[in-house]
Formats: C-alpha cells, sequence, structure tokens
C-alpha cells in the first residue's frame, strides 16, 4: 500500500487535534506535520513532497485559498473552513474536498475515499504514445515519429520527409499528408512545404529556420503565418 505524506494547516489547535484523530484511522497517511500559521506551512511544502494538504481558509497572513495558489499544482488540497461561502472559490483551484466545520468522521471518509479514487485513476491513465506512422521503402515498413518532423517538402506525387539528417520518401502527395498533420501543428508554409510550428526559431520574411534547415516562406502563405507569430509574441 502507498503511503502518502500529509500536513494540517489551521490556526485553531481544536480544528488540528479533530482532522488528527480521523487520519489516524487511515492507514495510508502519514501525518508529517501541522501548522498554525500557513506561511510556516507554505515554506514547508516548498522544501518537500507532500501528497495531500487539509487546509483552513480563514487564516492570517495569507489565506488558505492563497495557500493553495502559491503551491506546485502536484499537491492535493482538502479545504477546511467553518465559512461555505468559499466553496465555489475553492472548487475552481480543483481542491479534492470542500469540508464544512465541525467535520464527521463519515464525512472525512468520503473525503478519504474521493482522494484515493483520484489517486488511483492516475496511475490506471495509460501513457499516450508518440503519434507517429510508417513509410514503406521497398519491402520494409520504417516508423517515423511526429514529433521528429523538421519538414515535408512535396515532390509531385511524393513527398519528402524531414527528419534531422534523415529524409525518407513517402508516396503521398503533401496535402494528403498536410490533412493527416492538421492536429498536431503543422503548417503549409509554402506550396511545396509544411512545417511544424513548434520547431520553428527564426524567420525572416522569405524563410524559416528549423534547426539547420531553411525552409522558404511563399508570399500567399505568410499571413498565416505572421498571425502564428502575432498569437505567441511576448
Amino acid at each position: 500500500m502507498n503511503r502518502y505524506k500529509v500536513i494540517i494547516v489551521d490556526d485553531e489547535q481544536l480544528g488540528i487535534d479533530v482532522l488528527v484523530n480521523y487520519l489516524e484511522r487511515f492507514s495510508q497517511f502519514e501525518l508529517l506535520e501541522t501548522f498554525p500559521n500557513p506561511l510556516d506551512a507554505l515554506k514547508y511544502i516548498a522544501s518537500n513532497n507532500i501528497d495531500l494538504v487539509f487546509t483552513d481558509i480563514a487564516m492570517p497572513d495569507i489565506s488558505g485559498t492563497e495557500l493553495v495558489q502559491l503551491t506546485n499544482n502536484k499537491t492535493k488540497f482538502v479545504m477546511v473552513t467553518s465559512y461555505s461561502e468559499y466553496a465555489i472559490e475553492s472548487f475552481e483551484l480543483d481542491v479534492v474536498d470542500y469540508l464544512l466545520k465541525p467535520v464527521s468522521l463519515e464525512r472525512f471518509t468520503k473525503t478519504i475515499e474521493r482522494f484515493d479514487k483520484q489517486c488511483q485513476e492516475v496511475k490506471t491513465t495509460p501513457l499516450v504514445p508518440d503519434p507517429s506512422f510508417f513509410i514503406k521503402e521497398g519491402d520494409e515498413y520504417i516508423k517515423v515519429l511526429v514529433h521528429d518532423i523538421d519538414y515535408i517538402e512535396g515532390m509531385k506525387d511524393y513527398s519528402k520527409i524531414v527528419c534531422g539528417n534523415n529524409y525518407y520518401m513517402a508516396l503521398k502527395s503533401l496535402k494528403s499528408i498536410e490533412n493527416s498533420l492538421l492536429d498536431y501543428g503543422f503548417l503549409r508554409i509554402h506550396k511545396s512545404f509544411i512545417v511544424p510550428l513548434r520547431k520553428i526559431v527564426q524567420y525572416n520574411g522569405r524563410c524559416v529556420l528549423i534547426d539547420k534547415h531553411e525552409v522558404p516562406v511563399g508570399n500567399s502563405y505568410r499571413n498565416s503565418l505572421k498571425q502564428f507569430f502575432m498569437d505567441n509574441k511576448l
């Protein structure tokens, strides 16, 4: 069984004592520290790997919702408060649960079940493979990963797919390949060239630079390329 590292943040000792008592009933949790001061908790979270934080909301110095906002998103939070009006704001921060004081053991148990379920869903989510396709060369089929492609050049009935120092010839039109790659951030920048936008490192008005390749930009494609740069400029 996995052990989850937990801390409690509450400026009232009674609130801490209740949660400590409840947590002792669940062996999957290791309570590391309790904090009456949220600033001390923030420093602790920054230097330790914490799986779950139970925090009050209305506290001096910083609130519980501010504590969530100042913490990396790997740490999960349960909000524990006497005030129901913070519920919408809390769930917008994607917290595990929102508990109203006084917290019953039955309600606390449901929160633990919800947290366990979320952790299990993360573990069972399959890894999404890198998008790829196969190119037939002679009697062989060669796998090409989409993220390896630097650019694609149309050559009549064939398309030349350039990946670093290697290239592959596919018996497929540039238009057909363009349609297949639309969902992966590729853009036609010339009647004979398609490029992955994420790999462009420089543009001088007449060509783009991808790795060490200079790929020409056609006059009729400049506006769409310029829009991409406008959308992504600082």
